[in-house]
């Protein structure tokens, strides 16, 4: 992925309040890009402008985000869904707070892998199992519901929902936010080995 000049921000009755301002950046395969900065600087504002997500009273003033060869910028939702998780994916900050606390984990894991063409029940059930091998989760909370987890279980299936379709790039936005820095420290471990 390469960024050209980004800008992004905010609007609010005719004002704009700049949240990203000309960020250039460059990620190889099988590179790791680290952004830090304070509470509010830009980063999940530039993490949701890079995948198409920014939603109003965001919006995107201008540069190039390059995937593959395609400007996402100049991408329709509808180009984007088509995209999203299969070649790049997102796990959002806090996103142990954004499952569905009415529908079993496996299911959400599944609906990625649905909504991409893979239908085949036995398939869907054995790419589960063997993500949440690969995020140290044990098979037998693919029926758990979200509240039945802790917060670092809830992490844990947040990301294997993004790795679901293996995808070339994947974009974490403070992935272990609101974890007790032991839960923390496993977690970018696991990162690291994925």
């Amino acid at each position: 992925m390469r960024i050209e000049a980004l800008r992004a921000g905010y609007v609010k009755g005719g004002r704009v309040a700049m949240a990203v301002r000309d960020v250039d950046l460059d990620v190889a395969q099988g590179e790791f890009l680290g952004i830090a900065g304070e509470s509010g600087c830009g980063k999940s504002t530039l993490a949701f402008a890079m995948t198409g997500l920014l939603q109003p009273p965001g919006k995107v003033f201008g540069g190039k985000v390059w995937f593959a060869g395609t400007d996402l910028t100049r991408l329709d939702q509808r180009a984007l869904r088509h995209l999203r998780w299969q070649e790049f994916s997102i796990v959002f900050q806090a996103s142990m707070n954004v499952l569905n606390p009415v529908a079993r984990v496996k299911d959400q894991i599944f609906d990625a892998m649905i909504a991409h063409g893979v239908r085949d029940r036995r398939r869907l059930h054995a790419r589960a199992v063997e993500l949440f091998r690969l995020v140290n989760l044990p098979p037998r909370f693919l029926d758990a519901y979200p509240h039945q987890l802790s917060g670092g279980m809830r992490q844990r299936v947040a990301i294997a929902a993004a790795l679901a379709l293996e995808p070339r790039l994947v974009v974490m936005d403070e992935p272990t936010t609101a974890l007790d820095v032991v839960v923390q420290r496993t977690i970018l471990q696991e990162i690291d080995q994925l």
